[in-house]
């Protein structure tokens, strides 16, 4: 892909922004129409659990559900429930059985934590031998694989609707410190078990980090923790999110006064344009490229062209406006601490006037980090830095092929023989 492309289609990203912001109120109907079209109330979407009831059609747009995604390969999945302390209904899945593993023996438990905008299914949307939780299972692990508030599986709460502000007053810091143990709490309960190995992608990384270091007691029911591209410390950023770290204030404030708090959403109408424009055949093809390159680093060769629209039927799948300002703050400060509600709201959430810091140095579960060269979303500077303030390394490791980008390590063409491969190896060796 030309990099000049990406950047045409970055700077077309951010012209229309700003003719969205600066002339927005001249047109109250266009913009009611357009708010309405990108920001949908309802999803539209029907999961089912068989290939040939997948459809793309006007008002019947359908999908797999994580057990239809797993079962098809001759899996078997299920699916648990668990309610936070304030009221969320998360949803986490678990691959029980491999075609390739009869063993009955007990097997270890792995955890698996998706990044932002994603669900569990963005673990298992290229099949059987090449994603890494099937891999997994085929070793013998117990795959179980988290879901958080917001996403497309989790839009349900015992008070709230979707449709309240109130349930999308959140950032990472509710979902690490009362999403993620509810879910490992749950997991271990299940299993009987008294730790798990866990691998954290992106923001999955994030929240353990937070986790661990708010609660450190929970170091304790960690057995590995297995970080791929993570996320902490922000002392570098890339063209792209300098760019829009400018612009973040406005775009807030446009958000918040039009009343819209979910961001990136999946929808029947996201899924029919990714399905559509982002196919092999269609012309639009190079522009959805580009969109990919521009988030997480340009890597044509490991691009899974083929894999698109499989993947755009599933990703973006919807977080707070909350969570992505609380990363925005912690591009800002270079700090990596919790959200800052402004000094009075401070004082009520944290007793004191300014956010709190994520100590690091209290994660003290023993860690392996895997980051990519080429990765724009979590760049190698940030990266080591992050790994300076961690006591508890035991492999820092650089992915081998330099063009390893973000989405690479859940959908590079060959993510088996670059990554997972190795994840797997790292392992086995820890375990013995």
């Amino acid at each position: 892909m030309d990099i000049k492309l990406v950047f045409f289609v970055l700077m077309l990203a951010a012209a229309l922004l700003e003719a969205k912001i600066h002339l927005w109120g001249d047109i109250a109907f266009s913009r009611k129409a357009i708010i309405n079209y990108l920001f949908p109330k309802d999803p539209g979407i029907i999961r089912v659990r068989k290939p040939d009831e997948v459809k793309t059609e006007v008002n019947n747009v359908t999908t797999l559900d994580f057990i239809g995604l797993v079962e098809k390969y001759g899996y078997s999945a299920e699916e648990h429930y668990v309610t936070t302390e304030d009221g969320y209904n998360l949803v986490i899945h678990r691959i029980s059985g491999s075609p390739l593993f009869n063993s009955r023996q007990r097997r270890k438990v792995v955890f698996l934590q998706h990044g932002i905008l994603c669900t569990s299914d963005c673990w298992v949307l290229i099949g059987a031998g090449k994603d890494l939780a099937f891999l997994l299972a085929d070793k013998g692990y117990d795959v179980w694989l988290g879901n958080i508030r917001g996403n497309a599986y989790c839009r349900s709460h015992v008070k709230l609707t979707p449709r309240n502000s109130k349930f999308w007053q959140f950032s990472y810091h509710e979902v690490a410190t009362r999403d993620l143990p509810a879910m490992i709490d749950y997991v271990l309960s299940y299993t009987n078990q008294k730790t798990l190995i866990y691998i954290g992608h992106s923001m999955g990384t994030t929240l353990f980090f937070a986790l661990l270091s708010m609660k450190p007691e929970y170091n304790a029911k960690i057995k590995l923790g297995m970080l791929l591209a993570p996320v902490a410390i922000w002392k570098k950023v890339s063209v792209f999110l300098e760019h829009f770290r400018t612009k973040m204030p406005k775009i807030k404030e446009f958000l918040d006064s039009n009343e819209i708090y979910e961001l990136g959403a999946l929808s029947a109408r996201s899924i029919t344009v990714g399905r559509t424009l982002c196919s092999d055949k269609a012309v639009t093809q190079p522009v959805c490229i580009a969109i990919f390159f521009i988030l997480s680093g340009s890597g044509p060769a490991q691009m899974n062209t083929k894999a698109l629209p499989e993947i755009l039927s599933y990703y973006p799948s919807g977080t707070s406006l909350q969570t992505v300002y609380h990363y925005y703050q912690n591009i800002i400060t270079q700090k990596f601490q919790t959200y800052d509600y402004g000094y009075f709201e401070n004082y009520k959430h944290y007793n004191q006037t300014t956010p709190l810091t994520y100590n690091l140095l209290k994660v003290t579960a023993p860690l392996v980090l895997f980051y990519g060269a080429n990765d724009l979303a979590a760049l190698k500077p940030n990266v080591l830095e992050t790994s300076t303030r961690l006591p508890n390394i035991i492999l820092l490791e650089e992915i081998p092929y330099k063009l390893f980008t973000h989405f690479d390590f859940l959908w590079a063409t060959d993510a088996k023989t670059l990554l997972y491969d190795r994840v797997i190896e790292v392992l086995q060796k820890f375990d013995t």
